[in-house]
């Protein structure tokens, strides 16, 4: 289940699509993606710590921008750096998503980077979201990009990401959701047991039968709670919290993100990791 549970919107439905008219990125950032709600929990997180509101953020993977866009969009002085190796998806988010901004976007920055190769100004806050970073297969790799989050952050910064789990999430299965329009549907592939690589795929599904098959592929090592809060502290951050996410009346999840330190292990579960920097370690 790897999108985070978005609040129904009302608005009118997109009759007609099919697999050949309908743009993947916009179905995608229905799907998935709810910038809004990963900024009101940013700020909350921020005033909880007694921390000024962050001004400055770095999207690592950041597709199509359209975080970004959001970011610059919900305050007059804040600024957004993403980071992304696709060039192509790149300029459709300048053109989607930056350029209609108008003036607000000159305050955002698009580099056709490697995450490992990082920014040069540090930020208030460094985000990774959608799972993005599981692309990294091995501790050591992932060790080297936490230890360039933690470069990229200030001091009084965070570094934020999002994690999902559960049983579910290490088994072959294919989740379905009705859209305005289309299906969204989510395709895992088996994990191997012992490295724990696993395939997943988004399809979209059209009223006329008509299939966006495998429109996003990734390859991803499914990590756990543990091992990347154990990464993040030898990367050089400090604390490592959890905000887990509660539960409605039915058992679905209700979108607010508490922290904790314990927790049942659901059938699928999502969760946000927030590290807070410390001493940067020597790197041999």
């Amino acid at each position: 289940m790897a999108r985070k549970r978005k609040k129904k919107k009302k608005g009118a439905k997109k009759d007609g699509l099919t697999a050949a008219t309908a743009d993947k990125h916009e179905l995608y950032e229905k799907s998935v993606q709810e910038p809004e709600a990963d900024i009101e929990f940013i700020d909350k997180v921020f005033r909880k710590l007694g921390k000024p509101l962050p001004m400055s953020l770095r999207e690592d993977f950041c597709g199509t921008a359209v975080f970004c866009a959001e970011w610059v969009k919900s305050h007059k002085k804040r600024t957004a750096v993403g980071l992304d190796l696709d060039l192509k998806t790149l300029n459709y988010g300048m053109e989607r998503h930056i350029k209609p901004l108008g003036e607000a976007a000159e305050r955002v920055q698009l580099l056709c980077r490697n995450v490992l190769q990082g920014s040069t100004d540090k930020v208030d806050v460094l985000v990774a979201f959608n799972f993005s970073y599981w692309c990294f297969m091995t501790r050591r790799e992932m060790l080297q990009y936490f230890r360039k989050a933690r470069e990229g952050v200030k001091d009084q910064g965070l570094f934020v990401l999002d994690i999902y789990g559960g049983p579910d999430a290490q088994v072959e299965v294919e989740e379905i959701q009705e859209k305005d329009g289309f299906e969204y549907v989510w395709d895992q592939g088996p994990m191997d047991a012992i490295s724990h690589q696993a395939k997943r795929w988004i399809h979209f599904r059209f009223p006329d039968g008509t299939e966006q098959h495998k429109a996003f592929s990734y390859e991803w090592r499914i990590w756990s709670l543990p091992e990347l809060s154990e990464v993040l502290l030898d990367a050089g951050f400090d604390r490592v919290d959890v905000y887990w996410e509660g539960s409605d009346k039915g058992g679905e999840g209700n979108g607010i993100f508490k922290k904790t330190r314990r927790a049942e292990n659901e059938e699928a579960w999502i969760a946000y990791l927030v590290a807070t920097p410390g001493i940067v370690p020597d790197q041999d």
